[in-house]
């Protein structure tokens, strides 16, 4: 339970919080050597949280509750007007969640992320019953014909597309289908004793967040990725390069990511999307990875689906032990602020302390905050207490996807101030780095 490596530094402790709606950050400049050039104070105020929804519901004689919020991304510095891109929501018919989240990228993500929540939404009101049976089966047909009737649409797709994180729960259990870094996980008892997790955070705007008590996190997804062994076999048998975006003295930063063969489109940080026509093209594809999970009410407390705005500065661990500790304290809608945890949800608190650590990433690396959204999904007011065997409790994994470092060389010299990676995005509408080609 303990954290050597923060022994000998000050750290902070996740007990006593408060968010609040003015920010000053003392954000760092480096030149393109990444040599160290001064510090600017940028005073801003944050964008409030939108499309809160909360919703109590009913499958079998079980009683659920979910709460989902979105935080709008922003540049602190205001020069560049940012659209949010993403989107979620929830619905229940028939005894069955239907829940859904999308991050959207490149210039159109906004409205990619947009009809792909309401055809879902629309899509499963109208066929619940195909959901009934063979649901690994619906959701893949769900997320193949969102796919084709989105680039039917009026919307230009070419650049523009989004990841997707599609769950359906019944008394069945767990199915969900994704496609790119979005995700979703489980927070489960574990059926053996183990230890506290508390991971090492000694980082500016970045917290020790002490657990209630010992709870697993069980991935429900697997984020997809361009170097990822056979999503880039695939990639490359479709004439697509995988590499990634350099700094104007040539060091390669960020993700890798999905280009044209000489060419410096499209630049996606993902190896499976909605949209993305001219991705499509060199590999990447809208099959999703489906994943089935039998439910334990005995052990199963909660879920949370989230895009990668939650999940780039928060481990799955730490997003497990937040929600633990302050569920039971927080409130149904929460809109003010300073925002604590007994005026706003477990949703938008999750979304709050990511941005709060996001503060950390923008001193240093001086870059946009991100869009951050989630819903939580409360199990643990299933016939809480029930007793249970480990004998008889199956492990329950995802198939995990083994990653290829790829080896760049690079050169280029220049001494003046800039900013990195302005977006940090899922996709890039122009490389202006060398063309190095990957080895195979």
């Amino acid at each position: 339970m303990g954290n050597s490596c923060c022994q000998s530094k000050q750290v902070q402790y996740f007990e006593h919080f408060e968010y609040n709606s003015k920010v000053v950050l003392r954000i760092i400049e480096r030149d393109k050597r990444s040599n160290y050039r001064g510090t600017s104070n940028v005073p801003f105020e944050v964008n409030p949280p939108i499309d809160q929804l909360y919703s109590i519901f009913d499958i079998g004689k079980a009683k659920y509750r979910a709460y989902g919020c979105v935080i709008p991304g922003q540049d602190p510095r205001g020069e560049v007007i940012k659209q949010c891109q993403d989107a979620y929501s929830f619905l229940v018919k028939d005894n069955i969640f239907f829940g859904m989240l999308f991050d959207g990228h490149g210039k159109e993500g906004q409205k990619v992320a947009q009809f792909c929540k309401e055809f879902m939404s629309s899509y499963f009101l109208s066929n619940t019953k195909k959901f009934e049976k063979h649901i690994p089966k619906t959701l893949e047909e769900l997320v193949l014909l969102t796919d084709r009737e989105l680039c039917l649409s009026q919307i230009d797709t070419y650049l523009s597309g989004s990841t997707a994180v599609v769950i359906v729960l019944n008394s069945d259990g767990v199915f969900v289908g994704s496609l790119g870094d979005s995700r979703a996980i489980l927070a489960t008892l574990p059926k053996d004793k183990a230890k506290i997790s508390i991971p090492c955070t000694c980082a500016p705007f970045k917290r020790v967040i002490h657990p209630s008590r010992i709870l697993s996190a069980l991935p429900l997804t697997v984020d997809q990725k361009p170097n990822h062994e056979d999503e880039l076999k695939r990639i490359r048998r479709a004439g697509g390069v995988v590499e990634r975006v350099t700094n104007d003295i040539g060091n390669p930063i960020g993700p890798y990511r999905v280009w044209k063969r000489r060419g410096s489109l499209p630049g996606l940080a993902m190896s499976r999307s909605l949209g993305d026509r001219l991705a499509h093209e060199i590999g990447v594809i809208s099959v999703p990875v489906v994943n089935c999970f039998e439910f334990y009410p005995a052990l199963d407390q909660f879920i949370v689906v989230a895009s990668d705005g939650v999940w780039d500065v928060m481990e799955n661990i730490e997003v497990i032990n937040l929600v633990d500790k302050f569920r039971n304290n927080t409130a149904s809608y929460g809109n003010t602020y300073p925002a604590k945890s007994c005026n706003t949800t477990i949703a938008r608190l999750v979304c709050e302390e990511a941005r709060y650590r996001w503060f950390g990433i923008v001193e240093d690396e001086d870059v946009m905050i991100d869009d951050i959204s989630c819903f939580v999904i409360e199990l643990s007011s299933v016939e809480p207490g029930l007793p249970w065997d480990s004998e008889n409790i199956v492990d329950r994994t995802v198939n995990t996807l083994k990653s290829i470092v790829i080896c760049e060389t690079f050169d280029i010299e220049d001494n003046q101030i800039v900013r990195k990676d302005p977006t940090r995005g899922s996709v890039m509408e122009d490389k202006t780095s060398l063309e190095i080609e990957v080895q195979e």
